[in-house]
């Protein structure tokens, strides 16, 4: 896997999230609330390539990543979102590191033989600890949130609708988001913490697509959502439904409206509108 990324690779980054090329950043908290933002913003979330019939593993260099999602404006999955901002705070010399995660299903119990299917940032600035997670579908956190592991206390409210905590069991986190009126598990991660390698990383990406385990994100949830200065736009469509059931929800502050789809078709042709992204033809997905 690649290491180093080259300045003219740095200066497509800053291109590709809205900043001047000749920007001057340091390893910083503002830098790292400024880079975080700016690519959740100007990026995409879509698992469209786990839905197709035909599946095939896409690269995860850093070059690759970086023409798919800053050039192309293609979107992508968790893992591309995570190490492009991986390797940019690499760069630019922020202490980082990678921590696999297991998502859980909705209302669904702690289960420790789930295969990792997920990952985050973990960044330190002096002694200060930060969590990132720039690529987790519709849930993703716009700003990093600072994390004392002895006191878990805090909750974390980044913007409207935004409500986020970790908790903590005897053998594991639980990263949770309060959403009607519930506090809702997401993802759990190891405790203490474990740090994991960009290989680690892709061999996960990898078992996305040959897992035998269900897997939400590959074998029901269609799912495509673009973040906003005002909050988020999502697409969802659940395939295992018998009738076609897709929708999409704008939240902007405290308002949410919610349009339904009546076909594939419709769905496809609001998504080329709102965000620019052409959804694979029908007869290539499962």
């Amino acid at each position: 896997m690649q290491l180093q990324i080259s300045q003219e690779e740095y200066q497509t980054y800053l291109k590709g999230v809205g900043l001047p090329k000749d920007i001057k950043l340091s390893v910083s908290v503002e830098a790292l609330y400024l880079l975080t933002n700016r690519q959740m913003i100007y990026n995409f979330y879509q698992n469209c390539e786990l839905h197709l019939k035909e599946l095939k593993t896409i690269s995860m260099e850093f070059a690759d990543i970086l023409q798919r999602l800053c050039v192309q404006k293609l979107g992508g999955l968790c893992y591309e979102h995570e190490l492009l901002l991986y390797y940019i705070l690499k760069h630019l010399g922020f202490n980082v590191e990678l921590i696999r995660c297991q998502v859980r299903e909705p209302n669904s119990p702690y289960n420790p033989d789930l295969p990792s299917t997920h990952a985050f940032l973990c960044v330190r600035i002096k002694d200060e600890t930060y969590l990132v997670d720039p690529g987790f579908g519709t849930r993703s956190y716009r700003f990093p949130i600072k994390v004392n592991f002895q006191n878990l206390t805090e909750t974390h409210e980044l913007f409207a609708q935004e409500y986020y905590r970790i908790q903590e069991n005897e053998t594991h986190y639980q990263f949770q988001h309060y959403i009607d009126e519930n506090w809702t598990t997401y993802y759990d991660f190891d405790k203490p913490l474990k740090f994991a390698s960009v290989e680690d990383i892709y061999k996960d990406y990898l078992n996305l697509f040959t897992c035998k385990q269900f897997l939400g994100v590959r074998d029901s949830r269609f799912v495509i959502c673009k973040n906003t200065e005002f909050g988020r736009i999502q697409y969802l469509w659940f395939r295992l439904e018998q009738q076609f059931t897709a929708f999409k929800k704008i939240l902007k502050f405290n308002e949410v409206i919610k349009i339904e789809f009546k076909s594939y078709d419709e769905l496809k042709e609001d998504v080329r509108k709102e965000v620019g992204f052409q959804l694979p033809d029908y007869k290539l997905l499962r």
